[in-house]
């Protein structure tokens, strides 16, 4: 990106209020809290779309990348992977704290087999949202996808201590451990 491109980018963003990301904090707290209560895969379900929507709006003085962000998701979406990252890219730039930027350019390096870049962003969307569940689900695809599989088990395990009650979690550990096993022999 051009150096005029950066500044005018960071002067449309601004600052991250501290009163909004409170409030996002505790909207998102509360859906976590009932994320790990539910034993309801539908419920489970519903959560999850209320956090991912939260995840995907950027914060209001950030807005104008929105349009940004939106056009690498659907880049994504039609398979023209070269342009979301450039996109997703450009909001990293000028919004490094949104990790959800993070977490769609992993999607998409993972989609392209670029499994370190993948993991390099895995690692940053995770820094910046520890409970981020898409993160750590494409942390185990990247570990057994490389044959990893105690790591893959360590990353659904991390999922199943925010779904403690997520039968589809612990059968994925199962089946993970099974290939584990059938690696060591």
């Amino acid at each position: 990106m051009c150096f005029f491109a950066k500044v005018v980018t960071a002067l449309l963003v601004g600052c991250f209020t501290t009163a909004e990301a409170d409030q996002t904090k505790s909207e998102l707290g509360k859906l976590f809290d009932a994320l790990r209560g539910s034993d309801n895969l539908v419920e489970i379900s519903q959560i999850q779309n209320k956090i991912w929507s939260h995840w995907y709006e950027l914060p209001k003085n950030a807005r104008p990348l929105q349009s940004v962000f939106d056009q690498g998701v659907q880049a994504l979406q039609s398979g023209q992977a070269q342009d979301a990252i450039t996109k997703f890219s450009l909001v990293i730039d000028a919004a490094p704290a949104f990790a959800e930027a993070w977490n769609r350019r992993a999607t998409t390096y993972f989609v392209l087999g670029d499994f370190e870049s993948s993991l390099l962003d895995i690692r940053q969307t995770l820094i910046l949202e520890p409970r981020h569940f898409g993160a750590l689900s494409g942390l185990s695809m990247i570990f057994e996808t490389t044959e990893q599989y105690e790591r893959a088990i360590r990353a659904e395990q991390q999922l199943l201590r925010l779904m403690p009650n997520n039968k589809l979690i612990e059968r994925r550990i199962l089946q993970l451990q099974d290939k584990a096993l059938k690696s060591r022999i």
